[in-house]
């Protein structure tokens, strides 16, 4: 008995002396390290799931993308430039999309090492992930065969547009150079001259002479071989149908077929009509009037 009231005293001093306080106070800084370690796992896998959310992203659009391309480069029609550009510019999305998805995928990884967190179903669709983008990185290889062809036929399509462009504008040039030598010949074939005056004003102006008859009777008026050109005024024929004389009479001097023209007015050689104009000037392009 004695030695029992011994043992309880001796509980009692022990218990006495041990610090509580202490105690919690440790429980409260395991508590608060769990609660770190706790919100920075919680972080660490909602980065995780965000970098996902991305590569997941870059991957539809990155199938959408391939598909597109695919049915434009897999068609058997021929494609123009424009279509073979927009595929070339579409697989140029392709790689920089792939190219994205590899970062974020080795920023993944990177973040799950230094994390040291033991989440296996993050590492599984990492390691999936990365077969995909490998898988959709041959694909595109494949696709860079056809865009390198595609790229060809689009620079030797320019140069055949080149070349086509140079042929056209020497093609235009030469039109060109003929229709201004038709026009000329045009405007010469159409040329045409005129004077007329009385019989001493032609004379004087070296465009008549008198000729035939018998010791000077019943001599007409010719025009001279070597008549005076410079006398005459041009004109175009296409655009001459009278000539206003305001005579008293007036007669040709010159070769035109009964017919093609007629005089009217008050007086008689008031106006020159030409009424059919390619067959009044057939035997000649110059016109000679003698008025009075």
């Amino acid at each position: 008995m004695r030695k029992l009231v011994f043992l309880v005293l001796g509980i009692m001093v022990f218990s006495a002396c041990h610090n509580y306080k202490k105690d919690a106070q440790s429980l409260m800084i395991t508590k608060d390290s769990l609660e770190q370690v706790t919100a920075y796992r919680d972080s660490s896998i909602a980065s995780f799931l965000n970098d996902f959310g991305a590569i997941q992203a870059n991957l539809d659009s990155i199938k959408q993308l391939e598909k597109i391309v695919s049915v434009q480069s897999g068609s058997n029609r021929e494609l123009n430039a424009s279509q073979k550009q927009r595929i070339i510019e579409d697989i140029a999305m392709l790689h920089q999309l792939l190219q994205k998805n590899k970062e974020l995928t080795a920023s993944l990884q990177k973040k799950l090492k230094n994390a040291n967190l033991k989440i296996t179903d993050l590492n599984e669709t990492i390691a999936g992930l990365e077969l995909m983008i490998k898988n959709m990185e041959a694909q595109a290889n494949e696709q860079d065969i056809v865009i390198a062809d595609l790229t060809t036929e689009v620079k030797k399509l320019n140069v055949d547009i080149t070349q086509l462009n140079q042929k056209i504008l020497e093609v235009e040039n030469l039109s060109q150079q003929k229709s201004q030598i038709i026009d000329t010949q045009m405007e010469s074939l159409n040329k045409a001259y005129y004077a007329f005056g009385t019989m001493k004003e032609l004379k004087e102006n070296g465009i008549i002479e008198k000729s035939g008859g018998v010791i000077g009777i019943g001599k007409t008026a010719v025009m001279k071989k070597d008549f005076n050109k410079d006398y005459f005024t041009e004109i175009d024929i296409r655009n001459f149908d009278f000539l206003r004389l305001m005579a008293k009479k007036a007669e040709l001097i010159t070769v035109h077929p009964e017919g093609t023209f007629h005089f009217t007015g008050k007086k008689q050689g008031d106006t020159l009509f030409i009424d059919n104009t390619s067959e009044f000037w057939k035997a000649s392009k110059y016109l000679v009037v003698l008025t009075d």
